[in-house]
């Protein structure tokens, strides 16, 4: 992909703004297997068209199926009372 395709660049920019879960929401959507695995997505479509980061894009994307596959699994933060 070049440089010049700015609006497809922008698209997934937004597209990604929409997607991640900021930290107001992340304690109620981190164990979403949907929210979590569009959101990975979401990032490695930012790491290939704006990086061109294969690398990276590959991780975010083994990632995204491992939530949407169950293996990622969300574990409670801990507690203040907690050993952890």
């Amino acid at each position: 992909m070049n440089n010049s395709d700015e609006d497809i660049i922008q698209l997934a920019q937004k597209l990604n703004n929409k997607l991640k879960i900021d930290h107001l929401d992340w304690h109620k959507l981190k164990g979403e297997k949907l929210n979590r695995s569009a959101e990975l997505i979401s990032a490695a479509l930012c790491q290939l068209l704006i990086s061109e980061n294969e690398e990276d894009t590959i991780n975010y994307l083994e990632e995204s199926i491992k939530w949407l596959k169950g293996i990622n699994v969300n574990k409670p933060c801990p507690s203040k009372h907690s050993s952890f």
